[in-house]
């Protein structure tokens, strides 16, 4: 299972929320400058998608460093069950809270504190309850950790589990770091200030690769674990500098209104974090028994995913979310329709290319990056069955982001949280028979993956017709489904061009370093020269939108 510049604090225009109606019922009101979405998401998605770019490029490369000092060896398989034990827990305690309740909730009150105070009051309490609550709850965990590496890690040599059991038990401090940075971030979001947070991300990833690169040699898989606990470290000092005018104090009032909001928002989503948490749990120890080269080829092929997935839908889908929750009342329905709408047809335009793409370029892709030091041939084609087994959900991963934020903005955290309940529960049945039953391995879990991603975003896009009738996503004059024909459309011919070009390049200039390096180049350059012109040809508006942000952004840097 798969488990995330210069300072940009413009806020969303406010004509954004002046409505025209009309007195056609198929087209409901509509937003007076409906190019205002190109003004304030798109340029705070491009904020997020460098942050996301410098980020996952930081990530690829650390990514790069685990597969050449241990490629998939049982060294490696220790650390990557650690690192995923603090991002099962990290995601129950506080991150599945960031979108679903902190980001909604604090919006509001940075929208009409005028003196900021009880925002900064409101700040300052999330933030000494959390670090109470963390505190205790990682004193738990540490007493849990050991039975439960060992878990994760069944089938694995006793030597094995020893060091993955030690590498939980330091790398789970790393959770009070990445709690107190994700309500700072929660903060620069509602106040529509994403730079900072982007930048501290790009420091999170760096710190594992410099540690791993000094120390590597030295500490061995330590050096990683270090590289974590500082990165989370930093993603606090970095992040600090975008809330200055507010001074940490440590502040009790947890009676106040919005911290009883957050929890009753949040409730629900802990506990459906509860079985996706279990999911995770049972779904390492699947892998582990599928060969011990198993979990780091997932890990590899998830990263490249989460590369396209993090710069497209989750750079997207923050920047949405604080003025869909501004949007998300009666009175401003049709400008929440129109901005959702608006957002999940720019999203087409990005990720579907981005998953053909990642498709047609895969093996070049996988050589460039892995294959050095101990990632051998072997575990090269092991990642790429892998991750030809994730790209069918990549898409609908993209999508559910967008559709999960959706209903948080509208303060509904119970039916998003149902649905995961019942994806996991689809995703644990396909996977226990496909690997206890039917013997498919890896390529089972990672199918069943697959599957469980669709199935959540299928479900949440017929639960998001039937709850909000006439604001469904295909009714009206701004409709997805064109938008998605003509995208697949040049989508297809871009996986062919690039496809073609790069194995021509591999064919005439044979393997190696450079040669691989030109493949990608040409093939991805040519792919997307034919994929803008054929958006061009067809009329998708949504790519001229992202263009036209990119030059205004470019003028205004001059």
């Amino acid at each position: 299972m798969n488990n995330t510049t210069e300072q940009f604090d413009t806020p969303v225009e406010p004509g954004a929320n002046i409505l025209v109606t009309t007195a056609s019922e198929d087209n409901l009101a509509v937003p007076v400058q409906e190019a205002r979405f190109g003004g304030g998401i798109i340029r705070a998605a491009m904020v997020i998608s460098l942050g996301n770019i410098l980020t996952r490029i930081l990530g690829l490369l650390r990514e790069s460093v685990l597969a050449a000092l241990f490629g998939t060896t049982a060294i490696a398989q220790a650390f990557i069950i650690a690192d995923n034990t603090l991002s099962i827990f990290f995601d129950l305690l506080v991150s599945g809270a960031i979108s679903a309740a902190l980001v909604p909730v604090l919006s509001r009150y940075a929208a009409k504190a005028q003196d900021r105070r009880e925002f900064w009051n409101i700040v300052n309490t999330l933030l000494t309850l959390g670090t109470l609550l963390l505190v205790g709850v990682i004193s738990i965990l540490e007493i849990f950790a050991d039975p439960l590496a060992r878990f994760m890690s069944a089938d694995s040599p006793p030597e094995v589990k020893d060091l993955t059991a030690g590498l939980v038990r330091v790398i789970l401090f790393a959770i009070l770091f990445l709690g107190v940075s994700s309500i700072m971030m929660a903060a620069l979001q509602a106040m529509q200030k994403f730079a900072w947070s982007a930048l501290s991300l790009v420091a999170r990833n760096g710190s594992v690769v410099l540690l791993a690169l000094v120390f590597g040699a030295w500490l061995g898989v330590w050096s990683l674990v270090l590289g974590v606990l500082l990165g989370s470290f930093m993603l606090i000092v970095l992040q600090s500098p975008g809330l200055r005018g507010n001074r940490f104090i440590p502040t009790f009032n947890f009676r106040h209104p919005a911290i009883k909001e957050i929890w009753r928002l949040y409730r629900p989503i802990f506990f459906g974090l509860l079985i996706t948490s279990a999911a995770l749990i049972i779904d390492r120890n699947l892998a582990n028994s599928t060969g011990i080269s198993s979990i780091g080829a997932m890990r590899y092929a998830t990263t490249l995913q989460q590369f396209a997935l993090g710069l497209v839908g989750t750079a997207i889908s923050i920047a949405i979310l604080p003025t869909l929750s501004r949007q998300a009342n009666e009175e401003n329905l049709a400008s929440y329709r129109y901005t959702l709408t608006s957002g999940l047809r720019l999203l087409t335009v990005l990720i579907i290319p981005a998953t053909l793409g990642l498709l047609a370029l895969a093996l070049p892709t996988i050589t460039l990056l892995y294959q050095r030091g101990q990632f051998h041939d072997a575990d090269k084609w092991l990642t790429l069955i892998a991750l030809l087994g994730y790209l069918p959900g990549l898409p609908a991963a993209a999508f559910d982001q967008m559709l999960i934020v959706a209903f948080y903005a509208r303060k509904n955290t119970l039916t998003p949280v149902l649905v995961g309940v019942v994806s996991n529960l689809a995703y644990l049945a396909i996977a226990l028979g496909a690997v206890k039953i039917w013997h498919w391995g890896m390529i089972g879990l990672v199918l069943a993956n697959s599957t469980q991603q669709i199935v959540h975003m299928t479900i949440m896009l017929v639960l998001l017709r039937r709850l909000f009738g006439k604001t469904s996503l295909t009714d009206g004059q701004h409709r997805l489904t064109p938008t998605l024909v003509r995208t697949v459309l040049a989508a297809v011919l871009m996986f062919a061009v690039a496809f073609l070009l790069s194995g021509l390049v591999t064919n005439i200039l044979g393997s190696g370093l450079l040669p691989t390096l030109a493949a990608l180049i040409i093939g991805g350059g040519g792919g997307g020269i034919v994929y803008l012109v054929c958006l061009r040809v067809l009329r998708v508006e949504e790519m001229s939108l992202v263009i036209g942000a990119v030059q205004k952004k470019l003028k205004r840097s001059r």
